[in-house]
């Protein structure tokens, strides 16, 4: 029973999700830290969705439901955050699993450390089989340059893109958002923002979330309809560094490096008409990335698609190259 206001607030965001969301609400339930408020937003879902959440806000007073209509995952959380009373945050995804000891460790290493945000480590789940992120570093990035450099340190940062794996500081990011309309890449810049905010950031390797991926998930709905939402993200950090050319270079790394796994991805669905796109877009900073400190192969993917784009796509139908190698 929530007597008191919460100390962490877990706000899920769910549409559709009738098939996995009891597994993830009886994960926060089952949690080990028991102070804690849980703001489900049903965002206009047209199955079983919404009576699940009020089944279980009528069984446990530290459960919320809203209703609303279907605008979006951004919309949705944004709502959560509008009513959030938690000394901190957390986000989770409707199909996705809190390890028991998730909102514990999270908290005490926030208490330890005054970090304004902690990011634990995450496993994937592919049907029953759990696999760990073999990228997982324990570090404390402090000031804006050192937690900058973390986020945009190789394809996905030591300081992840994802919303949810981190417990957020509540009183340091008060006026930050999602962003309206997103489709896909909305956390990326929900997390660079509160990223630019931070004082300082801590990261451990603890896996405590658990990730799922299936075919009804957002990663998997066609790219076609909504790739475009990747570049407008990168278009506002690039407006919001204000100059910092070490970070820009980052960032144009890893917006070209997104290109052409986007390439990888929608030739893989049969989408070989798009190509010609990708092949625009992953070459928009060619430049800038062939007089930088790269990966050579990163380089001759780039000249293999200016020169010869052809025979660069024979070698992606045949799976002879790939986009995404990490640097």
């Amino acid at each position: 029973m929530l007597t008191k206001t919460p100390e962490i607030s877990v706000i899920i965001p769910a549409y559709n999700a009738e098939s996995y969301l009891a597994g993830c609400l009886d994960s926060v339930i089952d949690q080990e830290f028991t102070s804690w408020e849980l703001i489900v937003a049903d965002d206009g879902s047209t199955d079983a969705t919404g009576k699940i959440c009020d089944g279980y806000a009528s069984k446990d007073d530290r459960i919320k439901v809203l209703h609303t209509a279907n605008n979006g995952v951004s919309e949705s959380r944004n709502a959560c955050l509008d009513i959030a009373k938690g000394k901190y945050l957390i986000f989770g995804d409707a199909d996705d699993i809190f390890e028991r000891d998730c909102l514990k460790k999270l908290y005490d290493q926030a208490e330890k450390t005054q970090a304004d945000i902690v990011q634990c480590s995450f496993c994937y789940l592919i049907g029953d089989k759990k696999t760990e992120d073999t990228d997982a570093v324990d570090a404390l990035y402090q000031g804006k340059d050192d937690i900058m450099m973390a986020f945009f340190r190789g394809a996905t940062g030591d300081i992840r893109v994802s919303a949810w794996a981190k417990l957020y500081r509540r009183e340091s990011f008060l006026n930050v958002r999602f962003v309206s309309g997103l489709r896909v890449y909305e956390d990326a810049y929900y997390v660079f923002e509160c990223c630019l905010n931070a004082r300082s950031v801590l990261s451990f390797s603890s896996p405590l979330y658990v990730y799922r991926q299936h075919e009804e998930s957002t990663m998997h709905l066609r790219l076609s309809e909504i790739y475009p939402d990747y570049f407008k993200v990168f278009d506002k950090q690039r407006e919001d560094l204000n100059g910092n050319k070490t970070v820009l270079k980052m960032l144009t790394l890893r917006e070209t490096e997104n290109s052409l796994w986007l390439m990888s991805e929608v030739n893989s669905a049969g989408k070989s008409k798009e190509l010609w796109n990708f092949r625009k877009l992953a070459l928009k900073h060619a430049g800038t990335i062939l007089i930088s400190k790269v990966p050579i192969i990163l380089k001759l993917k780039l000249i293999g698609l200016a020169v010869m784009p052809h025979l660069y796509f024979a070698m992606l139908k045949g799976r002879g190259i790939s986009g995404n190698e990490k640097v």
